[in-house]
């Protein structure tokens, strides 16, 4: 299973407050998986966001979440809590930001190319000769990565699930 994203660390809090995005909204984060782990910790994927309304409609998107918040850094018993949460055994924290967009876009076309070949074949109606390269495009909407696929004139924009399970 991919996990793309940057665990969250201190030293982003004030970097985000700097940068106004001082909106997180929080969500159970599934694409971490931890074999040997001794205690389990719950995954956290935060977002942020420089809009309280932006934020809103991606809480309202995962409000059924048990994890889901926004989390606001101007206010200090939220802020506080975050660091609570970054210290602890309980939690751990991962950002929806991906460290290098070309080192993901590599491993995708070297891991994931059968598998996006043969989501096209099954789901769509596309003939694509063998010599065509495909050229997936990775986005993240509400905490979840989606792959876009375009070919010809014709788009297809798939939750990288799909992708991993075909």
């Amino acid at each position: 299973m991919l996990q793309p994203f940057e665990q969250f660390k201190d030293i982003y809090i004030d970097r985000l407050i700097k940068l106004k995005k001082v909106y997180l909204v929080s969500q159970t984060y599934k694409r971490v998986v931890e074999h040997f782990a001794e205690n389990e910790r719950i995954n956290i994927l935060l977002t942020d966001y420089d809009s309280y309304q932006y934020a809103q409609v991606h809480f309202n998107a995962v409000k059924g979440d048990k994890y889901a918040s926004i989390i606001n850094l101007e206010k200090p018993e939220h802020k506080a809590k975050l660091e609570e949460m970054l210290s602890g055994q309980k939690y751990q924290l991962y950002w929806s930001v991906v460290k290098s967009a070309d080192q993901l876009a590599k491993r995708l076309n070297e891991k994931y190319t059968d598998h996006i070949k043969r989501y096209i074949k099954k789901n769509t109606t596309w003939r694509i000769p063998k010599e065509s390269e495909i050229s997936p495009k990775f986005e993240v909407v509400f905490g979840e990565l989606f792959i876009t696929i375009q070919y010809s004139t014709q788009k297809l924009r798939v939750k990288f699930d799909e992708i991993e399970k075909a």
